[in-house]
């Protein structure tokens, strides 16, 4: 007699048959709702910059359109300071709201060394973060120090900003760092999964070393980023 005809055999069958796609449709089920938390009902606070109006300091430029088509950002801001004594600050920010991984991945996926140096730049020396506080918020700006095509020193100051994860230099530890398993743990652990990104990115161009460029970007640009309550 086959076993399987048993009435037993054959109910354990079914029984199988009906629980693993429930298994799978639960598992997937958990898996959405841990992965979309609700949201706030303070709502979100996220990272905000204002490049500011045309003057004898500032001039506004457009980003090109091939830039943002790449980085496929929502929004974007380019221009020139005038840092005085013959430095110049030059100043690109870009946004991206209610995106998926992928638009997570622009965002800390663009190391300086790589626009840079598509720009004649070369790389002279990676230094150490530094970090400006809003509201108890701890931003970190990755820095580098280049040699431009005309052989001066220029210095990079990159801000890789997500909601929630203040206090991380994200340009090395995120997706595209070497610490990508370590990244997607804490992400996991803390229930993390940002829709919001920025980027900030700063060069400081006639400057003595990196504290007189920090200094002046004190001055010059970090008053006016900001962190803004907002519904989604």
């Amino acid at each position: 007699m086959n076993p399987m005809s048993s009435p037993k055999s054959r109910i354990r069958v079914w029984l199988t048959i009906v629980a693993l796609p429930f298994a799978v449709l639960s598992a997937e089920s958990l898996a959405w709702w841990w992965n979309n938390p609700p949201e706030p009902e303070e709502g979100r606070t996220l990272l905000a910059y204002e490049f500011p109006p045309d003057s004898k300091e500032s001039r506004r430029v457009a980003v090109p359109e091939a830039v943002t088509d790449i980085l496929s950002c929502d929004a974007s801001q380019s221009g020139w300071l005038d840092g005085g004594e013959g430095r110049k600050i030059n100043v690109s920010y870009f946004e991206w709201n209610n995106t998926e991984k992928s638009g997570l991945g622009h965002a800390f996926g663009h190391a300086p060394e790589v626009c840079m140096g598509n720009l004649g730049s070369k790389v002279e020396a990676y230094l150490a973060n530094r970090n400006f506080v809003i509201d108890g918020h701890e931003l970190v700006f990755d820095v580098t120090r280049f040699r431009d095509k005309d052989g001066m020193p220029l210095y990079i100051f990159k801000l890789s900003w997500a909601e929630g994860m203040e206090g991380m230099n994200l340009l090395r530890e995120g997706p595209s760092g070497m610490t990508v398993r370590s990244f997607q743990f804490k992400s996991v652990v803390k229930r993390w999964f940002p829709r919001h990104a920025r980027v900030l990115m700063l060069g400081v161009y006639g400057a003595r070393d990196d504290t007189e460029a920090w200094e002046l970007l004190h001055r010059k640009v970090l008053q006016d980023v900001t962190l803004r309550k907002v519904k989604s």
